[in-house]
């Protein structure tokens, strides 16, 4: 058998060995104990073996002699087997190292290679030993490997000691056993407590498709978490059992051939997974799994003290009763609120809650009923409130709040009666048995009352213990805030006296068309007849109203009020134009704002021609699909609809098509500076053109001089309203406009 390769012709000076005339050399050569051959330089072929060489290769003499030496590699060690031969010495001995060889029964064994050139049967050759190391060369590997894992167990340990988070701790192992371990892949795999699925969270080395992660498809990670133990798979081609047929092939493709997979415990519990993927089979032997058995162990390890430093980093910062941040991380909150504020120059308050004779409740009640009140009131709270509002247990039967995003300091006032109070007001169910209790606040604000954390809680104490002692339900810590607050309650107190003794009228603004000067629409404007104070304008008041959910009764009034008028003006024989009634933002949020509005229409049988209703940016897009179903059901009643302040909220015309609104009211901030402003006039006539390009009416409002209405008819705006015609005016005053029927505005106001 030839090779096909170029003949090597070494210049022997050598032994000239002839198996006829030196028999006593043969027969040492025959019986020498070590495996040795005579191949043929040329061809390569064997020329003569001895008894050591058949007995170790498996090979009789006759199958040797038919063979040649490249017959024994492996077919990856050719290039360097030639490269050997054309570089060995022509005359001397050649030490070239350990090579691979290949017995009879496949097996590849490692053989330490000795040969010198000699002529044989008259032939250039080479006499060869090979001296089979196979021991050795494993022995070696497998301390290199130890020597890998040990490095490994180092690397994590020391990993260990630096880290604090999981995650990153996963991914370091991961890095480490492929660069340090010396595994083509390893990966960290997480098992879900519900369901007890695997998810992959960290991997290093080569990738492997996640496809492979099918839940019903067996594979080493999912074995080590059912059976609590590491699963070693050392020969991947040939065990077909260890992992499913496409993860198998796979990892063949990759080159993988061994796999290993090692549950991390917490309490005898499997919490992940470490993986390794090894290139060459048989690598997890027991000296190595030993090794990474206690690798495995120093991870749980690490998790189990990561969970033990969180518990205790968790017990630092929290109410073990109520689960509620403690006083500490309510000050650290506090403390970077502040920071925040300062640089955005927004106010922030703060407010101290103690329920009121809570140690007589909890001796009536007992400790553990009364420990269930307070676990109660804080899921009250934290239910009420939003995550930002900084919401602690500071000790006792006591709470801290941080109220912040304020538009003003009074709107903390407003915060804690309807989103605080309102919710703890509402009985507990304790035991089968309804619980009331009563609650008093101290509020500091910052920067009034302190610039700094311990000075506004210590000013918020002293808050609270007046209220106590005064009896009051809260109590700011400055006087001047206290002051506003009691002017603002007997205001709320008047405006439901208002309401409840018919101190409340309309009056009516007309809206001009741009062409004629004639009223043809109007809008209606709530005064309010005080009986100190006089005549009080909507702004006095409507801010309060709608804060303290007066709006909605006080707003149901003027619904009733409008169309009452109009039935009225109509049974007399009066002419009328349709009247807008505006419609607030916490109107539009009501339930039963429809069932108002079609109640009073149908009771007062009043033509929905004749009724129009104005809502601001603001109701229509603090919730655009709840406000678009709304109007659309408004719509369907028949009624008119209009947009007001446009320009001022968040909307755009191209919003508008989602609504079907009839008018656009430019806002009279626009208006002011008209005809003079370029930059007002370019957004007015902006609004104008495409306002007119949805089919909607244009209405220009705080219309005050003649230049400003001759402009805004130039722009072909549709209706205007202002001072420069009219201003609001009692009903009666109103009917004798309409009756009148003259162009406003003409010859002045």
């Amino acid at each position: 058998m030839t090779t096909g390769t170029a003949p090597f012709r070494p210049a022997c000076k050598t032994i000239n060995m002839n198996q006829s005339n030196d028999t006593s050399v043969n027969e040492l050569f025959k019986a020498h104990p070590i495996p040795m051959w005579i191949y043929d330089l040329e061809t390569l072929a064997f020329l003569a073996v001895n008894n050591a060489a058949v007995a170790h290769y498996g090979y009789s003499e006759a199958e040797f002699l038919a063979r040649t030496i490249v017959d024994l590699r492996p077919p990856e060690d050719l290039p360097k087997l030639y490269e050997n031969l054309r570089n060995a010495p022509p005359d001397k001995l050649q030490k070239s190292g350990t090579w691979r060889h290949r017995i009879k029964d496949g097996t590849l064994i490692d053989v330490d290679i000795t040969s010198h050139p000699l002529v044989f049967q008259g032939r250039a050759c080479r006499f060869l030993l090979a001296h089979d190391v196979t021991e050795r060369v494993q022995a070696q590997q497998r301390i290199a490997r130890l020597n890998r894992v040990y490095a490994l167990l180092s690397g994590i340990n020391s990993a260990i000691v630096r880290i604090r988070d999981r995650e990153a701790l996963f991914k370091e192992a991961c890095r480490l056993a492929t660069m340090e371990g010396g595994f083509l892949s390893a990966w960290v795999t997480v098992v879900d407590p519900a369901d007890g699925a695997l998810s992959v969270v960290a991997q290093a080395g080569q990738g492997i498709p996640l496809r492979t992660l099918r839940a019903d498809a067996p594979w080493p990670a999912q074995r080590a978490v059912q059976e609590h133990q590491a699963v070693i798979c050392n020969d991947i081609g040939n065990d077909a059992g260890a992992v499913s047929e496409p993860m198998r092939a796979d990892l063949l493709a990759r080159g993988v051939r061994a796999a290993a997979a090692f549950p991390l415990l917490l309490s005898n519990r499997p919490v992940a997974v470490l993986s390794l993927f090894a290139g060459v089979a048989d690598t997890f032997d027991e000296d190595e799994l030993k090794v990474l058995n206690e690798l495995a162990g120093d991870l749980a390890f690490a998790l189990l003290f990561f969970d033990r430093e969180k518990q205790l980093s968790y017990l630092s910062y929290h109410d073990m009763l109520t689960a509620l941040p403690n006083r500490r991380l309510f000050h650290d909150r506090l403390v970077q609120l502040l920071h925040v504020s300062k640089r955005e120059q927004q106010p922030v308050a703060i407010v101290l809650l103690n329920v009121d004779r809570f140690a007589q409740l909890n001796d009536a009640l007992g400790r553990h009923a009364g420990d269930a009140l307070l676990a109660h009131v804080a899921r009250r709270l934290e239910g009420g409130l939003p995550g930002f509002y900084n919401i602690s247990r500071i000790g006792g039967d006591s709470f801290a709040l941080t109220l912040s995003e304020l538009a003003c300091l009074e709107d903390a006032a407003a915060v804690l009666e309807q989103r605080i109070f309102a919710t703890l007001d509402q009985p507990f169910s304790l035991d089968g048995k309804e619980v009331r209790i009563s609650t008093r606040a101290g509020l500091a604000v910052f920067p009034a009352d302190g610039e700094d954390a311990e000075t506004l809680f210590k000013h918020a104490e002293v808050a609270l213990r007046n209220a106590k002692s005064s009896g009051q339900r809260y109590l700011f810590y400055a006087p001047r805030m206290n002051a506003a607050l009691a002017a603002r309650v007997a205001l709320e107190n008047e405006l439901q006296s208002a309401l409840e003794c018919g101190q409340f009228a309309m009056y009516y603004q007309p809206r001009i068309d741009t062409r004629s000067g004639r009223i043809v629409s109007a809008e209606a404007l709530i005064r309010w007849q005080h009986p100190v104070r006089g005549l009080v304008g909507p702004v006095e008041f409507i801010g309060l109203a709608e804060e303290t959910g007066l709006i909605r009764p006080i707003g149901a009034w003027v619904i009733d009020a409008v169309c009452a008028q109009q039935a009225a003006w109509l049974a007399a024989g009066q002419p009328v134009v349709p009247v807008a009634i505006n419609l607030s933002a916490v109107q539009c949020a009501y339930a039963g704002l429809f069932a108002t509005i079609s109640d009073a229409i149908v009771r007062h049988g009043v033509a929905t021609r004749h009724i129009e209703f104005e809502l601001t940016e603001t109701a229509v897009m603090n919730n655009p699909e709840e406000a678009a179903r709304n109007l659309q059901a408004l719509k369907q009643l028949g009624v008119l609809l209009s947009l007001d302040d446009f320009g001022t909220g968040y909307s755009s015309l191209a919003q508008l098509k989602r609504f079907p609104f009839d008018f656009v009211k430019i806002d009279r901030s626009f208006i002011a500076g008209l005809p003079d402003d370029a930059e007002d006039a370019a957004i007015a006539a902006a609004i104008i053109a495409m306002a007119h390009s949805l089919n909607l009416r244009v209405v220009a409002e705080g219309v005050e001089t003649a230049a400003q209405r001759d402009f805004l008819r130039q722009l072909g705006c549709d209706e205007l309203q202002g001072f420069f015609f009219s201003r609001p005016v009692p009903a009666q005053s109103f009917a004798a406009l309409l009756a009148d029927d003259r162009a406003l505005g003409c010859g002045g106001r």
